[in-house]
């Protein structure tokens, strides 16, 4: 068995499949690289979504809800931070369990693990947090980081949030099928394909060593209407069905009974 935070050995065949998918990496280059400035240039456009970064909602007893990562927490594709993944989750986890969210989201576009851990954290208010939201991975993969060295990342990230909170359950968003995203363009959507499942399992792994922690994979069908005018974030609509499963998926394990009039808040 592989000691903490190293990797296990690689069978045979991983190595082949590894060595294959390198050599493939590299006589597209000059290709990918071109895509992935593109999409680089791409990012810098992307707005937040607009309000404050904080707030509460509903009634009964309170419960801090924190959100962290990258542009998904930033809330770009929805225009107002109410009607973003943040907001609309903590709408919902309110209705779910009758109780008073009190949130705080803590997002940057293009972040990955590295820098969410390096900048974001460390400006968290003190105070801890009962349910804590996080959303990594798809800037490490868009910018052809090593799945090792994310893994690393990661499992620094969520043991410096379980510090930070102890009691917190935290809920990691899993990666999204990126190679099904209108804005990517052949080649880069095949190898972005690949890594990001890639990355995913490599999460997974992360999840499972961190106490009190899941891993809320996404699944959705990629039609056009889906996707944001930048054709890479999620729509209004997208993010309310992202929030309603996030919700789903998080309060369970909050320890506080659901509403039985909470089926309306989730039409």
């Amino acid at each position: 068995m592989a000691e903490e935070g190293q990797e296990r050995p690689l069978s045979i065949g991983e190595l082949g499949r590894k060595l294959v998918g390198r050599v493939v990496i590299y006589a597209l280059f000059p290709v990918l690289l071109s895509q992935a400035f593109a999409l680089r240039r791409h990012a810098l456009h992307l707005v937040p979504a607009v309000g404050p970064r904080e707030g509460r909602i509903g009634r009964g007893e309170p419960l801090n809800f924190l959100a962290i990562g990258d542009s998904i927490i930033a809330g770009v594709g929805a225009r107002r931070i109410q009607q973003s993944t943040v907001g609309q989750v903590a709408r919902f986890m309110s209705g779910r369990l009758s109780r008073e969210i009190n949130w705080h989201a803590a997002g940057v576009i293009g972040a990955g693990a590295r820098r969410v851990r390096r900048d974001v954290l460390p400006q968290l208010p003190a105070r801890p947090f009962d349910a804590i939201l996080l959303s990594v991975g798809v800037n490490d993969v868009l910018k052809l980081e090593r799945s090792a060295r994310f893994r690393r990342q990661l499992l620094k990230l969520l043991h410096e949030l379980r510090k930070h909170s102890p009691d917190a359950v935290i809920g990691y968003l899993g990666l999204p099928p990126l190679d099904e995203f209108p804005k990517l363009k052949r080649p880069l959507r095949w190898i972005i394909g690949s890594r990001v499942r890639r990355f995913d399992a490599r999460a997974r792994e992360a999840v499972e060593r961190t106490p009190n922690a899941l891993h809320i994979p996404v699944h959705f069908s990629p039609r056009p209407e889906m996707f944001s005018d930048d054709g890479l974030h999620p729509s209004e609509t997208s993010q309310r069905r992202l929030a309603k499963i996030i919700a789903g998926a998080l309060t369970p394990h909050l320890g506080a009974r659901a509403s039985p009039a909470s089926g309306m808040d989730d039409r």
